[in-house]
């Protein structure tokens, strides 16, 4: 009789254990849905806290005096607050906060709390010409060749990868396509030295060209030295730094980032709309006139939030007036928002609405919009290729920037949280 008590004393202690940790997971996935890795707060906000989770938040505090939970200083460095009640918190001074949040004892994350001066960008919702030059030229992809006999082989096929950028080649700096191919028709058959950027390595190839006619040679590689297109510039900042797209420049047919060397802005007309259906985005159709006269700025990285540069004032200048703080990512709501954006050719406001918020995401899909002005869905049926880069802004301040359309809805579509554009500028 013993004995069964024990069993069933242990049993329940097993599946209390089982419990338990269910219960600890369940609690740890709703903290990585509500609690971004890292925080932002200004310096002397008053942030109103509601998360409504039943863990707790510790942190150790230097200055007792600079940080107020409820309007009232600490009274020690040991800081303790119960996620499952509301409250306010308020830090006057710069630095930063590792905070552990804990369930029953239990360290389920660590979130990097800064304590930021607050940052002011104007935003501009203007389309404009993109142009971007590769660092050297792109390699898309290895194809056949036949030799004088007619044989048939793929020479490149084990020394290339699509996504190589050749550097130079046989000791020249390359500058575009026509240039490499001479180089390589200029070798006369003997070895050519490649140097290559892979992966963000710089590396050395070395192949021997075919001879597919008389004195005429190739390798096999199909290249790739620019890229052009419409996009959407975001903000300007006091610096006359912008940022556009909200998202990075890929090539067409590998998909991936473009490692570029330096490009330009240029201004742009809009022709017409082609208006979106599910399973066809539509798209945004404009001309670009490269010349000099309508350059008006440039491009100095391509990255996974985005395109930045610098604008010429004269062109398009930061105006202090229209500026508007910029929104940390946990002050973005599941709510009604807008966005700026110019189907006509001038910036309008057009209703939104953020439906859902994902902090896991660390790249440009981190919540999804549906666009709700009738306006806006007569000229477009929802969002446009062109549109990456309009920016959101809500509650009075700008949270982020359109990236995507969802191909079979187009009403909807992703953007990219303010914070993580500005942290790719620098």
């Amino acid at each position: 009789m013993m004995g069964r008590k024990r069993k069933y004393r242990l049993y329940l202690l097993a599946a209390l254990a089982v419990n338990l940790l269910v219960l600890a997971f369940f609690v740890w996935g709703w903290i990585q849905e509500s609690i971004p890795d890292q925080i932002r707060v200004n310096v002397g906000q008053k942030v109103e806290m509601d998360y409504q989770l039943p863990v707790t938040a510790t942190s150790v505090v230097e200055d007792c005096q600079a940080v107020c939970v409820n309007t009232q200083p600490l009274s020690e460095k040991e800081l303790t607050l119960d996620l499952s009640q509301s409250f306010s918190l308020q830090i006057n001074e710069p630095g930063t906060y590792e905070v552990a949040l804990k369930f029953l004892g239990m360290t389920l994350k660590n979130v990097s709390v800064s304590v930021v001066d607050e940052t002011y960008v104007m935003p501009v919702g203007t389309p404009v010409g993109l142009y971007i030059h590769s660092k050297g030229v792109m390699v898309l992809g290895t194809g056949k060749v036949t030799d004088l006999t007619g044989t048939v082989s793929e020479p490149a096929k084990t020394v290339f990868k699509s996504g190589d950028y050749i550097l130079k080649i046989n000791g020249t700096d390359i500058r575009n396509t026509s240039q490499a191919l001479s180089l390589i028709q200029s070798c006369g058959g003997g070895e050519i030295t490649f140097d290559v950027l892979r992966d963000g390595k710089e590396i050395q190839l070395k192949m021997y060209p075919v001879e597919t006619s008389e004195n005429v040679y190739k390798v096999g590689i199909w290249l790739r030295d620019d890229t052009q297109g419409i996009g959407t510039i975001t903000y300007v900042d006091a610096n006359q730094q912008f940022a556009a797209l909200g998202h990075g420049i890929t090539d067409i047919d590998t998909g991936l980032l473009i490692d570029i060397s330096h490009g330009m802005v240029y201004r742009s007309n809009i022709l017409s709309v082609v208006k979106g259906e599910s399973g066809t985005p539509g798209e945004i159709v404009g001309t670009i006139d490269y010349q000099k006269m309508n350059r008006i700025g440039t491009i100095s990285l391509n990255t996974n939030c985005g395109v930045l540069g610098t604008l010429d004032a004269e062109a398009l200048k930061y105006e202090p007036e229209k500026a508007v703080p910029v929104a940390h990512q946990q002050e973005v709501e599941a709510s009604d928002a807008q966005i700026l954006c110019a189907i006509d050719g001038e910036a309008a406001l057009y209703d939104v609405r953020i439906e859902k918020i994902d902090y896991d995401k660390s790249d440009n899909k981190n919540f999804v919009i549906r666009i709700t002005d009738d306006r806006l869905l007569e000229k477009t049926n929802g969002i446009l290729q062109g549109m990456s880069g309009s920016p959101i802004i809500q509650n009075g301040k700008l949270v982020g920037a359109v990236t995507h359309v969802l191909v079979n809805d187009p009403t909807r579509g992703y953007g990219i949280f303010i914070e993580n554009m500005l942290d790719a500028a620098g």
